[in-house]
């Protein structure tokens, strides 16, 4: 009766698990790439964060200087005017002066002193 005896099935396989544990490896070779990747673009994007307000504060400055140079070329010509003004004018008289002055100031006195 040992003669009819045949042996049982194991239950493991060497080979799908062999096949399943490289893959396994591999899977977590390539979730160990991706993580490092994602944590350069991480500290890409930490870095551009600590940049970014330098940058608003450059472009703020390259779109004021225009408007700073045009308030100094009028604070310029008011000025210019003014002296205009306060000069007197060959055969102005005082009170016709300070008419033209309070007009401009807009102050609209008809009255002279």
């Amino acid at each position: 009766m040992e003669r009819d005896f045949t042996p049982p099935i194991p239950k493991w396989q060497p080979s799908v698990t062999s096949v399943s544990w490289h893959q396994q490896l591999e899977r977590q070779s390539q979730l160990e790439q991706e993580l490092a990747k994602t944590r350069e673009e991480l500290q890409a994007m930490q870095a551009l964060l600590e940049d970014l307000p330098g940058l608003f504060e450059d472009k703020f400055r390259q779109r004021l200087q225009p408007l700073l140079e045009q308030q100094q070329r009028l604070l310029n010509d008011n000025s210019m005017l003014r002296q205009h003004l306060l000069v007197p004018q060959h055969g102005q008289s005082r009170p016709r002066r300070r008419q033209a002055l309070l007009h401009a100031f807009g102050f609209g006195s008809t009255q002279a002193p």
